[in-house]
């Protein structure tokens, strides 16, 4: 990506695509901008030379501040920093998933008694380093035509928020975010995506602020119906382009939704996990209806379609410590995890909403949230891309059921996956290319614990056969969409969603999209480097002597 002089050519001509695209425009078009918004555009502190600038300083203190018991990455520093002397926004937000775990050094840690004060932490919590904003569901139309929906905001904080500071950045421009949306037609079998549109917050295209609650990106934006501190009764507006289908379809959603039961926090007192300062946290809002008085509506290739039923579900959860993995504050735990394999990373999401049936529960509606994380024994089905498809995978999942008078209760259970699919769509070919891997296509369930017996077991297929992947503007790929649930012989129970992480093998798109040369080295900056005999000797050593400090920091962890 090349940067030009002038105004305009402060930022690359992929910096001002995105732009454009959150401000609802296809090309950038400056005379539509708003003047407010252009001056901070074309801004020193929004240009290509200030982005690599701040981004030298961060690596150089990285480089100057390596933890105890953490593996230098300076060599590999020393290659980001060649190249540069010129940095987009994107490629500065690509290249954070080339950082080791010293690059958590001055984020807010992660509480072990965490207080979630509504309504204020519906707003993003912009010190940690990122943190996502997930609205997901099924809706029908006037003709009773099924739609799946996907909306989210997706943050992280580019720097350290004191590092961030000290160079004259607020806390809304340290951030970069993303658009992810996503509409899928069932009955065409049809999925379109939009163009992961990225800004960074040195636009002033970023803003969020508590009363009335608005968290925008652009025209993008999620807000409070009523006006008031309170996210919901909310309205969700956005926009995007599917840059893969021809000619290019414009999507839009415009929704009102109303929480009929609240919130709940997940994995443990909303810790998912948290230890030593590094980790999650996680709440959810299970069920939420289309508000009666307003409008809701989704438009595909400029054909509206007026809503008239169906529900979504919310997440909100935030950490320090996630991407890249980060390095806890004391050195025990930091030796104590070189003397183990790392895992491979990744997840299966779910999230079910069930008919109100008898059978299942007389006295309301009911929804049920599932995960499993992905293992070193399942290693030989991620990353495939051969020409059959894996078989069948097998892992333990963990998860709440939310019952009909709003109680949450912990459940556990088996995962099976029966179906894989090919992953050869794209919603940008030209960045993000497809990446033919094999994806979950169909799910089974068994689950234990406080749950009705018509839902102990679940067959999960989802609703566009031939998948429903996208990418992140970081060039990591992943799969979501709508789901049908339905029991042992084939009957419809409910409707959700499925989500898959780090199946697919994108190294070589991050290391592009991060401005780095594709060759043999740049290409391992996605590997943890291996932990030396030395380094593993003198952890051991260390672990030993303080053991009783580990075990007091393992017996204090949350959600693990």
């Amino acid at each position: 990506m090349h940067t030009t002089t002038g105004s305009e050519g402060a930022v690359d001509a992929l910096t001002r695509q995105n732009i454009a695209q959150a401000l609802w425009m296809k090309e950038y078009e400056k005379s539509s901008i708003p003047p407010d918004i252009l001056q901070k555009i074309e801004s020193e502190k929004n240009s290509d030379r200030s982005f690599a600038a701040r981004f030298q300083t961060h690596l150089r203190e990285m480089m100057d501040n390596l933890p105890s018991f953490v593996t230098s990455r300076a060599d590999r520093y020393k290659v980001m920093l060649r190249h540069a002397e010129s940095r987009s926004p994107q490629q500065c937000y690509a290249s954070t998933l080339c950082l080791g775990p010293e690059s958590v050094t001055g984020y807010e840690a992660i509480p072990l008694d965490p207080k979630f004060g509504f309504p204020g932490i519906d707003c993003p919590q912009g010190k940690t380093q990122v943190g996502w904003h997930f609205f997901v569901g099924n809706f029908i139309d006037e003709l009773q035509h099924h739609y799946s929906v996907e909306l989210m905001l997706w943050r992280y904080a580019l720097l350290p928020p004191d590092l961030a500071a000290r160079l004259g950045l607020s806390e809304q421009d340290n951030q970069m975010v993303e658009l992810q949306l996503a509409i899928s037609d069932p009955q065409a079998q049809v999925p379109y995506r939009a163009n992961p549109a990225v800004v960074a917050g040195t636009t002033g295209l970023v803003d969020w602020r508590a009363h009335p609650y608005s968290y925008a990106m652009g025209r993008n934006r999620i807000g409070s119906l009523d006006q008031s501190a309170n996210l919901f009764p909310a309205r969700l507006v956005a926009r995007g382009w599917d840059m893969g289908k021809t000619p290019n379809v414009e999507i839009e959603i415009d929704l009102a939704l109303d929480s009929v039961k609240g919130y709940f926090l997940e994995g443990q007192d909303g810790c998912a996990p948290s230890i030593d300062g590094i980790g999650t946290l996680y709440y959810s809002a299970p069920l939420l209806k289309l508000s009666p008085g307003h409008e809701s509506a989704i438009t595909i290739g400029g054909a509206r379609k007026r809503l008239v039923e169906g529900s979504m579900w919310y997440d909100h959860q935030w950490g320090t410590g996630f991407m890249p993995a980060g390095a806890p504050r004391h050195a025990v735990l930091r030796a104590s995890q070189n003397l183990s394999p790392a895992g491979p990373g990744g997840w299966d999401w779910f999230m079910m909403q069930f008919h109100r049936n008898d059978a299942i529960s007389p006295d309301g509606e009911v929804q049920l949230t599932l995960s499993a994380l992905h293992t070193i024994a399942n290693e030989s089905y991620y990353w495939q891309t051969g020409p059959t498809p894996p078989g069948v995978m097998t892992a333990s999942c963990t998860g709440k059921y939310i019952d009909a008078q709003r109680q949450v209760h912990n459940v556990t259970g088996v995962m099976q996956v029966t179906q894989w699919v090919r992953s050869t769509a794209s919603p940008n070919p030209a960045l993000y290319p497809a990446s033919n891997t094999w994806y979950p296509a169909k799910y089974q369930f068994m689950v234990d614990g406080p749950i009705p017996e018509p839902i102990r077991l679940l067959t999960v297929t989802p609703i566009i056969a031939s998948g429903q992947t996208g990418f992140f503007a970081t060039g990591i790929q992943y799969t979501e969409g709508g789901a049908v649930i339905t029991d042992n012989w084939g009957r419809e129970m409910g409707r959700g969603f499925a989500e898959g992480t780090n199946y697919a093998d994108t190294t070589a798109n991050v290391i592009r999209l991060a401005g780095l040369p594709e060759d043999q080295q740049t290409l391992g900056f996605l590997k943890a480097p291996k932990v030396g005999p030395l380094m593993k000797i003198w952890s051991l050593i260390y672990v030993f002597f303080n053991k009783a400090e580990l075990d007091k920091i393992l017996a204090e962890a949350k959600g693990l």
